[in-house]
């Protein structure tokens, strides 16, 4: 039934009013005219909105269109029509572009993809988020090695729409690297819940302990190689300074590879075997990392990802 009060009308959206469209959804006061067939198809959550029959007396109509009145930001949204209608609407985000745009971009759709089960936009989202998230060490350590600089009032932003957006298998980096936010900083956050504040500082407090006693540990207590004959412990490398010590806890960071291998001045066997203390020790920080901030195993994370 159409309002009896001409001002009381929506807004029609000048991007998705389209003359052949099957259906209205009025979001905020703005008037989509789309396609039933479109939204059905990438939506079950739609389709199954779709089929319930309603009664003709109580029936809303604009131009004789159906309205359905979805519970939604605006802006939102648009950005999941968008994805809806434009092929190649992903291909605007530069493959270069900085968390902060990388975000702002997919946050809307990821939000209501999720929602309404659009299984294809919320994977893209995902997909896109994984560039600046890894899942896996191989994936951490090219992330690592193209040295990108994370902005914490940008990388914060990320773990509530993680938690949102039934999306943790971002979390586990996310607050790894929200540990070296520094912690007055973090305190006066606005963005992050107390709760995660306090995985952050406990996280911070367990990789600087496993930094310095698993996978930099020849930093501080250096043991040379079983089968070592020459008196490499004799020879110890420098001791990490005091300063830089404190800098290290402050801001650690175990998954960071060692390349300086000959700064050790000890013999061939005594590097491998520490190379191979310090890979393992990356590993074990690397499968422990969810767990740290709460998160359970990987494995799981995945499946409740999936559900």
């Amino acid at each position: 039934m159409v309002p009896a009060n001409p001002c009381a009308l929506p807004g029609r959206s000048t991007e998705f009013w389209f003359s052949d469209g099957s259906v209205v959804l009025i979001v905020e006061n703005m008037a989509f005219r789309i396609h039933q067939s479109i939204l059905s198809k990438h939506s079950d959550v739609f389709a199954d909105l779709f089929t319930v029959p309603q009664p003709r007396s109580d029936s809303e109509s604009i131009e004789g269109v159906p309205v359905v009145h979805p519970t939604d930001n605006l802006a939102d949204f648009t950005d999941v029509m968008r994805a809806l209608y434009e092929p190649f609407h992903f291909d605007k985000l530069a493959p270069d572009a900085d968390l902060a745009t990388l975000i702002q971009f997919v946050s809307g759709i990821l939000r209501i993809s999720t929602k309404y089960n659009i299984l294809t936009l919320r994977e893209k989202c995902i997909a896109v988020l994984r560039t600046k998230f890894p899942s896996s060490l191989s994936a951490c350590d090219r992330l690592i090695s193209s040295r990108y600089k994370y902005v914490a009032s940008t990388i914060v932003r990320a773990i509530p729409l993680a938690r949102e957006t039934n999306v943790p298998e971002i979390l586990p980096w996310a607050f790894y690297i929200s540990t070296n936010i520094a912690n007055d900083t973090l305190l006066e956050d606005s963005v992050l819940s107390w709760r995660d504040k306090a995985l952050c500082l406990v996280g911070k407090n367990q990789l600087w302990e496993m930094q310095k006693s698993i996978t930099h540990k020849f930093h501080f207590e250096f043991s040379k190689a079983p089968t070592c004959q020459l008196p490499c412990q004799s020879r110890l490398p420098q001791l990490m300074s005091w300063r830089r010590t404190e800098e290290l806890r402050v801001s650690p960071h175990p998954l960071e590879q060692y390349l300086d291998w000959d700064s050790l001045k000890v013999c061939p066997r005594c590097v491998e075997h520490a190379q191979m203390q310090h890979q393992k020790g990356r590993e074990m920080v690397w499968k422990t990392l969810p767990s740290m901030f709460q998160l359970r195993s990987w494995e799981d994370i995945q499946k409740e990802q999936n559900r």
